[in-house]
């Protein structure tokens, strides 16, 4: 299987001047391996002596390493392409064993056989999710190497989205539309509970993909939609005829994410004007927003076209206009005033447009799809029924 993640980011990391990479966050492994690396809880997150890590050799297109503890090993071969899957034991129920050991062994015979020695060159690493205990293993085997960020160059590769990615994008989207269909029927009638309607929602999209999944959001009704809520609900509240309802929801599918909100009246009941104007500016915001997204404007572009929505309603635009989505849930650019990064054909943004009445008040509306920008415009996806 062909990994164009890989060489995207071979060639970024090679731009920055890198003769290897040691990647370390889920996010970028996920990125150049294929591999969905799993979020830790329980025993893996306690016994692991690292979290999954990717050795690159940047000018060697064969030299790639996914370095793992065993308990991966099985779904990190099925799924990862262009790299070699290695693994260590971090624990050992039958027979004492040194977990730490084991994985810094590993890592410094992968780092000498990538061609990691006692000549000089450049290290590209992420400071913020590398292990002390890597750093330190690297500066005492490899004393002439040189550090150096990569996040600069990973975000570069990530920005525009292989034919790979947008069916991942695409996929996650659909799953994420099946949650926001079932919070459709949720709210027909008033007087359920928010943890009921939440517990509805993951169902449903568990059953569309066929496993479980890992999801964050919020689920908020009544006043506590007069402001942004994160985390915001489910809680034990059971929602009343009349009431706002709005659902931020991102699931995490095959190492992909979908973010997309609603917002609507519960009960099905006509909105009053108040509720109709948060919600009718929050859906122009949106769709403003996403005609800027065109190849030859800017990030900002978006976010202008957005708060100008808001402002023919009277309304002030409460936070950002969105963001890109991949392998994290928010990327850059970002759909914010000053942004001036160049909108380019393969980009998938979410945009994500709300106002909020604040604390005297009762009411608030955000309205949020992906989208992938194409040279014709932008393509909606996870196209479910508006609220509003």
């Amino acid at each position: 299987m062909s990994n164009q993640e890989l060489e995207r980011a071979r060639g970024e990391l090679q731009a920055l001047g890198a003769d290897f990479a040691l990647l370390s966050s889920s996010e970028n492994v996920t990125y150049v391996s294929h591999f969905e690396v799993p979020v830790d809880f329980g025993a893996n997150a306690t016994l692991s002596a690292a979290p999954p890590m990717a050795a690159i050799g940047v000018k060697d297109e064969g030299a790639a390493a996914l370095m793992i503890p065993n308990s991966y090993e099985k779904d990190a071969k099925q799924q990862s392409a262009g790299v070699e899957v290695r693994s260590y034991v971090p624990v050992d129920w039958w027979t004492p064993t040194d977990g730490r050991m084991n994985y810094l062994h590993l890592l410094g015979e992968t780092l000498r056989q990538l061609g990691f020695g006692k000549s000089p060159f450049k290290l590209a690493i992420e400071e913020r999710t590398l292990p002390v205990s890597a750093l330190q293993l690297i500066m005492d085997e490899f004393p002439k190497v040189q550090i150096i960020e990569a996040g600069a160059a990973l975000a570069a590769a990530r920005a525009i989205k292989s034919a790979y990615e947008l069916d991942k994008l695409r996929f996650a989207a659909e799953v994420n539309k099946a949650g926001h269909t079932e919070l459709r029927r949720q709210t027909r009638e008033a007087g359920k509970n928010e943890f009921d309607m939440w517990a509805a929602v993951i169902n449903a999209m568990e059953k569309k993909v066929g496993h479980p999944l890992m999801v964050f959001g919020e689920l908020v009704t009544g006043s506590r939609c007069k402001w942004v809520n994160y985390p915001g609900g489910p809680k034990d509240v059971v929602t009343k005829t009349g009431d706002l309802a709005l659902m931020d929801m991102s699931p995490r599918v095959n190492g992909y994410w979908s973010d997309t909100t609603n917002t609507m009246v519960v009960g099905g009941v006509p909105a009053t004007e108040k509720q109709k104007r948060y919600g009718v500016a929050a859906r122009e915001a949106f769709h403003a927003a996403a005609e800027m997204l065109r190849p030859g404007k800017q990030a900002k572009d978006a976010f202008i076209a957005a708060n100008a929505a808001f402002e023919k309603h009277g309304l002030k635009i409460g936070h950002y206009a969105g963001h890109q989505i991949g392998v994290s849930v928010n990327e850059a650019p970002r759909l914010v005033p000053y942004d001036e990064t160049p909108i380019r054909a393969g980009m998938v943004f979410s945009i994500e447009p709300g106002a909020y009445e604040g604390e005297h008040g009762d009411t608030g509306a955000r309205m949020e799809k992906s989208v992938i920008v194409h040279e014709s415009g932008p393509e909606i996806i996870c196209d479910f029924e508006w609220g509003f």
